[in-house]
């Protein structure tokens, strides 16, 4: 029932209503081009720790946006670019920093 549950969760971060034989987009990929599209990052990493399902992640970013933002404001902005994904998710680790 939880498995079923998550990968529901997983299929609505996507947009799928129902079960198919297509495959959703990986999350994980997802995530990284919203935010490439959505700040100068400098660096990034994205990971999955749910074990695939999309519903807990873990995110680096380094963006040029985030100089001089407090980390409060730094993850406002990250998750207004993954609003969508973020309403989805069950958990999510955030470490964000300007360039040095």
């Amino acid at each position: 029932m939880m498995l079923r549950n998550a990968l529901r969760g997983c299929l609505r971060l996507h947009g799928v209503r129902a079960l198919s034989t297509a495959a959703p987009p990986p999350c994980e990929e997802l995530i990284r081009e919203k935010l490439v599209k959505g700040l100068t990052v400098r660096e990034i990493a994205v990971a999955d720790m749910s074990g695939g399902c999309g519903a807990m992640f873990q995110i680096h970013v380094v963006a040029e946006e985030f100089a001089g933002k407090r980390t409060l404001a730094q993850h406002k902005m990250v998750k207004e670019l993954l609003k969508e994904e973020v309403a989805n998710m069950h958990g999510l680790t955030l470490k964000t920093n300007a360039p040095s």
